[in-house]
C-alpha cells in the first residue's frame, strides 16, 4: 500500500565514522544510487548539506521521457522508463507518476523535414514515437493552439513528482539499511595518492572505500580539489505552476522553437519549465526568477494551449542545474583516481534516468565494472575529442 509522505531520519547523530561506500549529493539521483547499494547488502552512507531534494531535484520540472535526448542517453533512458512502470510499488509510495505521452511541437511547415527525419532516427534507436498531423494532434489534444502543424509523439513517456520521488529513494535506503545525514556538509574528499579514502565533513571524516559525487553544480569545485576537471557549468532553470483550472492536458508538450515544457498535474494546475534562466549563487541551493521571463514562459506556454492563458501564475522558484559541454551528464569511474565515482551534470533532464542511474552505478560499485548504458557517459570522453558534439538536443524538463 503506497502512502503520501516518505518519512526520511537523520542518521548523522552521531556522524558514521566509516562506510563502504559515501554518497555525496541528497539529490534524485544521489538518493536512488544509495537506495541500489542498500538493497545490494552494500554499506552506504549518503551525506547532503542541506535536506534531501533542497536543491535541484526539488526544483525539477519531473519529466519522465525517452524522446529528444541525446542518443548515447537512450541505454538508459530506456532501462529508465522501464523500471517506471513498477517504482511507485516497489518504493512503496504514491510518486504521481502518469504516463500519458510526450508532444514535441511545430509550428512551421518549414520545420516538418527536420522533425521526420528526428522521429525517423528514434524510431530506429528503438523508441515507440509516431508523427500526428494537424487533425491527429487535435485529437489528442483539443485545445492545443490554432499555429501548431504538427507533433513528435511518443506515448510511454510522462511525468512525476520529483520531490516526491527523491524523497522515496531516501526512505526505501534507509529502510535497506542506508545511513542519510541531511544538513551535513562535505568540505573535502579525502586522497591517499591517487586513491579516494574518505571525506571531510562539518561534523567528522567519514573512512571510505568509495566515493561516489553526485552533488550536481557543488561537485565541480570538490572535484577540482584533488585535480578533477569537470566540464561543466552550473545554470539557473525556472519552473512555474498556475491555479489548478479543469484537466485539458494529458502528455507532456514541448517545441522545436519554444522554451517550453508544459505539463498539467492531478489538481489541474500546469507546470511550465523548459529551461528558461534566472539568477543564482552556489552559497543556496535555490536562485531567484525573472519577472520578465516567468512573463515569457507563460507566453509561450500559452501560444502552444491558450488554456493556460487562463490560469495565474501561483508560484515560480529556480533550481540550480550542472550543464555539462556537451549537454550529457557524467557517470562512472574517473582514470587515474581510485575510490571515486561520478553521477553529475545532469543538464536539466536527468530526473527521469534516476532508476537506472542508481542501478549502474550500484553495479559498478559491487562488480568493478561500467555497464554498457553508462559506457560512453564517463569523463573520459572529454579528453578523447576536442569537443565533444551532441547527437540530439536534449531540453530541460
Amino acid at each position: 500500500m503506497v502512502t503520501w509522505l516518505p518519512p526520511i531520519t537523520v542518521d548523522n547523530d552521531p556522524l558514521p565514522s566509516t562506510a563502504e561506500v559515501v554518497v555525496v549529493g541528497g539529490g534524485v539521483q544521489g538518493c536512488s544510487i544509495a537506495y541500489h547499494l542498500a538493497t545490494a547488502g552494500i554499506d552506504v552512507v549518503l551525506v547532503e548539506r542541506l535536506d534531501i531534494a533542497a536543491g535541484a531535484s526539488g526544483a525539477s520540472a519531473g519529466g519522465v521521457r525517452h524522446q529528444g535526448r541525446d542518443l548515447r542517453e537512450f541505454p538508459l533512458a530506456f532501462a529508465a522508463i522501464e523500471r517506471w512502470r513498477g517504482l511507485e510499488a516497489e518504493l512503496g509510495f504514491d510518486l504521481s507518476y502518469r504516463r500519458d505521452g510526450h508532444l514535441t511541437l511545430i509550428e512551421d511547415e518549414a520545420d516538418l523535414t527536420e522533425l521526420e527525419l528526428a522521429v525517423e532516427r528514434q524510431i530506429v534507436a528503438g523508441l515507440d514515437i509516431s508523427l500526428l498531423d494537424r487533425d491527429g494532434l487535435r485529437a489528442l489534444v483539443p485545445g492545443i493552439g490554432h499555429t501548431v502543424v504538427a507533433g513528435a509523439y511518443s506515448p510511454n513517456d510522462g511525468h512525476a513528482d520529483p520531490e516526491r520521488t527523491t524523497a522515496a529513494f531516501a526512505s526505501a535506503a534507509q529502510r535497506a539499511g542506508a545511513s542519510v545525514c541531511a544538513g551535513t556538509s562535505v568540505l573535502r574528499l579525502v586522497v591517499d595518492g591517487n586513491h579516494v579514502t574518505g571525506v571531510e565533513t562539518d561534523a567528522g571524516t567519514i573512512s571510505t572505500v568509495t566515493v561516489v559525487l553526485a552533488g550536481g553544480a557543488w561537485s565541480t569545485a570538490l572535484a577540482a580539489d584533488i585535480g578533477v576537471v569537470l566540464p561543466m557549468e552550473p545554470i539557473g532553470l525556472q519552473a512555474l505552476t498556475t491555479v489548478p483550472v479543469p484537466h485539458v492536458l494529458g502528455p507532456v508538450m514541448g517545441s522545436t522553437t519554444r522554451v517550453i515544457s508544459l505539463k498539467q498535474l492531478l489538481d489541474g494546475s500546469f507546470l511550465l519549465g523548459g529551461g528558461w534562466p534566472g539568477t543564482f549563487h552556489l552559497d543556496g541551493p535555490r536562485g531567484r526568477t525573472l519577472a520578465e521571463n516567468v512573463a515569457a514562459n507563460v507566453a509561450e506556454a500559452g501560444a502552444i494551449l491558450p488554456a493556460v492563458a487562463n490560469a495565474p501564475v501561483q508560484r515560480a522558484w529556480l533550481g540550480i542545474e550542472a550543464v555539462t559541454r556537451d549537454e550529457v551528464p557524467i557517470l562512472g569511474p574517473v582514470d587515474g583516481i581510485d575510490g571515486l565515482i561520478l553521477a553529475t551534470g545532469f543538464c536539466g533532464h536527468g530526473f527521469a534516468l534516476s532508476p537506472a542511474v542508481g542501478a549502474a552505478i550500484a553495479s559498478l560499485v559491487a562488480t568493478d565494472q561500467t555497464l554498457p548504458e553508462i559506457a560512453g557517459l564517463t569523463l573520459a570522453r572529454f579528453a578523447e575529442a576536442s569537443e565533444a558534439e551532441p547527437l540530439a538536443t536534449a531540453r530541460a524538463g
